[in-house]
């Protein structure tokens, strides 16, 4: 079988060659930007910006319209270059999925990019373009897993470790099986509590705040916290070692914020979150402390839709050690 990803690649080098390419109108002659990269800049440059961040990528949300204008005039030259600018980030895992699993490396490229078509497809409408390359990315890397889960129904702990062990998502490395795997469709709970908390421990050293979250595990350890979790609560682990260690994620955040903060996280102005609380059509409850409104962070945290899970104090130091860094 052909790669996919090889063929995608050529079949754009022979549309563009090294002409001079615009995203902006998608005719050089046209474009009142005068000075335009040949493709291979270009390629390499919007390989670069969907890595960083697509969503505030002004390059991407450009190709993402030229590609949906050439989806009305029955051209797909533009659709080929979306495809050869995200591919690159899917040859490390589809590797690694193909070693690891024993599937065909090229069963689960076509696998990616028929699944990134898809989704191509379902967000012509509806969806801005600043989101569309992620939400392609991700469909791609969650159809590679299930190739590979499918192909053995049974795994071990040190099979997802391995994956764990993964590098962070960037240009050239393999993603963080914590950003491919579908936490739900694990059979051994185990593995799916540790997942989740490595998950959780590189979200924290990524945003540079795990001093705090050691300093909370620092008094579970010195007995001067209790954890919030004990064994009447059914953890899904069937053996533990400490229940005093283990935590819900929620116990690292305030119990409550300012309605300023909750609408940053909502992604709506300080006003009309206000003007929402006054006219009862907030999505939740809201306290109401004084003169101010109070935000309940675990009502937050149900509306965007983030489960408060339940952590253990070394999965989370164990996520944060991947993640480069190390607890501090």
């Amino acid at each position: 079988m052909p790669d996919v990803f090889n063929c995608i690649e050529r079949k754009v080098r022979e549309i563009f060659g090294e002409a001079p390419v615009c995203v902006h109108v998608g005719n050089v002659d046209e474009c009142d930007i005068k000075r335009h990269p040949t493709y291979s800049k270009f390629r390499t440059e919007a390989i670069s910006a969907g890595v960083r961040s697509a969503p505030t990528s002004r390059l991407w949300e450009s190709l993402i319209a030229i590609g949906r204008l050439c989806d009305l005039d029955g051209r797909d030259a533009w659709r080929l270059v979306i495809l050869d600018c995200i591919v690159p980030c899917f040859r490390s895992v589809s590797s690694k999925i193909s070693r690891d699993f024993g599937v065909e490396r090229e069963e689960i490229r076509s696998a990616m990019v028929a699944t990134v078509l898809e989704v191509w497809k379902d967000t012509s409408v509806g969806v801005p373009p600043r989101h569309v390359r992620d939400r392609m990315v991700k469909a791609a890397f969650g159809v590679a897993y299930q190739c590979g889960s499918a192909a053995s129904s049974e795994y071990s702990m040190d099979d997802v470790e391995e994956l764990v062990r993964s590098e962070n998502w960037t240009q050239g490395s393999t993603p963080r099986a914590s950003s491919i795997i579908d936490i739900d469709s694990i059979r051994d709970a185990g593995v799916a509590e540790q997942i989740r908390g490595e998950r959780l421990g590189a979200l924290f050293q990524g945003v540079g705040c795990f001093g705090a979250v050691q300093g909370f595990h620092d008094e579970l350890r010195a007995g001067r916290r209790s954890g919030s979790v004990g064994r009447a609560s059914e953890l899904p682990r069937s053996q533990i070692s400490n229940p005093n260690l283990y935590y819900y994620a929620s116990d690292l955040y305030p119990s409550f914020i300012g309605i300023q903060e909750a609408a940053n996280v909502m992604g709506i102005s300080n006003s009309a979150a206000s003007r929402l609380v006054r006219a009862g059509q907030f999505p939740f409850p809201v306290a109401r402390a004084g003169r101010s409104y109070k935000v309940s962070v675990k009502a937050l945290m149900h509306f965007k839709g983030i489960p408060d899970a339940i952590v253990h104090v070394d999965d989370i130091e164990n996520g944060a050690l991947h993640a480069g860094g190390g607890a501090e």
